[in-house]
């Protein structure tokens, strides 16, 4: 039978104008049976934190996509993330509503429920007022209508989760209080007042966000971007490449073809020591010209929340190791891999492209999914493709490209294992033999599908070729429990010198300059550029950046040191493109003749601007598991 004091409470709550509102009836929703303050509390809260979770969720997607880029790739992600944040904040406020009741109960002064939602209201207005300044989707006051729209949710929301806060505070008290304890009315019943508090709460928040954003840099999408008088180049990268056993004295085993300091190129630069460990965050620095902290892209493992397409990058400390073990236990994340959605900078083939330039990436990491532009994308994930077949998820762009290259796939295939299995005979470890041929098999294969795509000539080619470090980090690693005898290290390192003459000899096409003549029979203007890193070796190490100019060897000092972000700005430099004053690096003038770096040449922009999400091709099956399983194969993850 229901309490006559139940009865006694709802008429008292009622006659102050408490149940009015819907929303005060929606909060005393669980005063209709006899239960003391504590248990009316936990209810009560409940209540508190399901108004705020289905309120601050959605909020609070908006601002997790600004600071997280790549983990909201659309409208369902964005929903899926709200209901997520929605869980988490009815977590947090239904414990904050609980604690600050139960003291309300404990300290019993008049101003207990007025100071609980005055508190809710003001942490709500400046949590929702600086994450809606961190989206960046026009919300600064260079758009006042959508900025003064984000400002009046914020105020509302705030206010209502503040209002309903108090009202479960005075309720919890009379639960607790004996009959004649006496209720104070309900505020704010005139309209004038709550209005001229949401005026008052606007102007804060408005004060808060000019406070925080006045200084803000504007950014630009696409900057003009004149070329002057540039070449074509072609960047080859080779992962996993020792300068000095490439040019060692007799570094090269009897019978295999000779490999001298000019094999790869005429002129080169030593890099600094860096780390290479994780090759998404280090390849990605040589195509932007910016540290890991501004491209974006921190690690090649990454999670993927259940229920999205976006992905979740982490750090590599302890605690993000123990959340990511918990989270995919739980089955909320699962393992993925680097995209170019996390990438917050321009690489070198998006800037050409902005300037106007053809241009051809093949097999970089951190590409897909590519989108849909003017540049040709061959994608990490290409090959997989390729090798599945079935319908794009965004592997390749254009996506008029696939047909063609699907024709020639069989022959691309056939002819790399056929290069492959003609190499390394003199190799007699039936396990070396069998790395050596599929790492060289690999880069066949994307060396055939970069000589496989159509005219006309591009300004600007971009390869990437992971083989050597494949053959480096099985051959010479020490995952199998133990090191290795000094004998049988001693035969692989004589097995991967191999695979330095096996590079000489595939690559030699893209350097031979006799190949790159016109129809004069001039040469080209094409500057080839080999980059080189060490692979995933502990601890720091050099890489090199070598050159074949057009007019032939240059006299640069052999001792020449520089970092790793000047590769960017070089290639930039060399196509004739301004410079971004926010690049980290600067050209490396000892790979250009004296005449050609010239001051004149050397031209600037402020910003090349945040890369932007152009449309994609995507109607297959995405090939998450089977890239997984592929790197997984290869050493590059666990």
């Amino acid at each position: 039978m229901k309490d006559p004091r139940i009865d006694d409470l709802r008429q008292q709550l009622r006659s102050l104008g408490y149940l009015d509102a819907g929303v005060n009836r929606f909060v005393l929703g669980p005063a209709q049976e006899r239960r003391g303050p504590t248990a009316l509390a936990a209810r009560f809260a409940m209540r508190v934190a399901l108004l705020g979770g289905v309120l601050l969720g959605p909020a609070a997607a908006i601002g997790v996509g600004s600071r997280l880029p790549g983990l909201v790739s659309g409208i369902r992600d964005a929903m899926v993330i709200a209901v997520y944040l929605a869980v988490i904040f009815f977590l947090a406020v239904s414990v904050l509503s609980f604690l600050v009741s139960l003291v309300a109960t404990a300290v019993r002064r008049p101003f207990i429920p007025r100071a609980a939602g005055s508190i809710v209201t003001v942490a709500t207005l400046l949590y929702l007022t600086l994450w809606w300044r961190n989206a960046n989707a026009g919300f600064g006051w260079s758009a006042p209508v959508w900025t003064a729209f984000a400002l009046l949710v914020a105020v509302a929301i705030s206010l209502l989760l503040g209002h309903a806060q108090r009202i479960a505070t005075i309720a919890v008290l009379a639960a607790g209080a004996r009959r004649s304890a006496a209720l104070p009315p309900i505020a704010f019943r005139s309209w004038r007042v709550v209005l001229g508090v949401g005026a008052l709460a606007f102007a804060g928040a408005a004060a808060l966000l000019i406070l925080t954003t006045a200084e803000a840099p504007v950014a630009i999408s696409h900057p003009p971007l004149t070329v002057v008088s540039g070449m074509r180049v072609r960047l080859i990268a080779i992962d996993g490449f020792d300068a000095d056993l490439y040019s060692s004295p007799g570094g090269v085993p009897p019978g295999e073809p000779p490999v001298s300091n000019g094999g790869l190129w005429n002129t080169r630069v030593r890099l600094a020591p860096h780390d290479t460990s994780d090759p998404a965050r280090a390849w990605t620095t040589i195509a932007t010209g910016e540290p890991p902290d501004v491209h974006g892209v921190q690690r090649l493992e990454t999670r993927r929340l259940a229920g999205i397409q976006g992905i979740l990058s982490a750090g590599d400390s302890a605690a993000w190791s123990a959340i990511r073990a918990a989270t995919d236990v739980a089955r909320l994340t699962r393992p993925s891999i680097a995209s170019r959605e996390e990438r917050q900078a321009k690489t070198i083939w998006e800037v050409a492209e902005d300037a106007g330039l053809r241009t051809a990436v093949v097999n970089w990491w951190a590409t897909w999914p590519a989108p849909t532009g003017q540049g040709i994308v061959i994608t990490d994930r290409a090959v997989l493709r390729l090798e599945h077949g079935g319908p794009l998820d965004a592997e390749i762009s254009p996506a008029d490209l696939y047909p063609a290259l699907q024709r020639q796939w069989p022959e691309i295939r056939a002819r790399a294992r056929e290069t492959a299995a003609a190499s390394f005979g003199s190799v007699t470890d039936p396990r070396a033999l069998s790395i050596l041929r599929r790492s060289a098999e690999l880069d066949a294969t994307i060396l055939g599908i970069a000589q496989a795509l159509p005219g006309p000539a591009r300004d600007l080619d971009v390869i990437y070729l992971p083989g050597l470090d494949i053959a480096q980090h099985t051959l010479l690693g020490t995952s199998e429990g133990g090191a290795p005898s000094p004998s049988l290290m001693a035969d692989r390192v004589d097995a991967l010198k191999r695979y330095y003459s096996f590079l000489v000899r595939i690559i030699d096409p893209l350097l031979d300059h006799t190949k790159l003549r016109d129809a004069t029979g001039r040469t080209a203007g094409t500057m080839v550029m080999v980059v080189t890193g060490p692979g995933r070796v502990q601890g720091p190490a050099p890489g090199i950046i070598g050159v074949v100019h057009p007019e032939g060897f240059i006299d640069a000092r052999q001792d020449a040191t520089a970092r790793v972000v000047d590769v960017a700005p070089s290639v930039l430099f060399a196509l004739g493109i301004p410079l971004s004053r926010e690049l980290a690096g600067a050209p490396i003038r000892t790979l250009f003749l004296g005449s050609q770096f010239d001051d004149r040449r050397l031209r600037s922009v402020d910003t090349y601007g945040r890369p932007l999400t152009p449309p994609m091709f995507r109607e297959g099956k995405p090939l998450d598991q089977e890239v997984i399983d592929r790197l997984r194969s290869l050493g590059y993850v666990k």
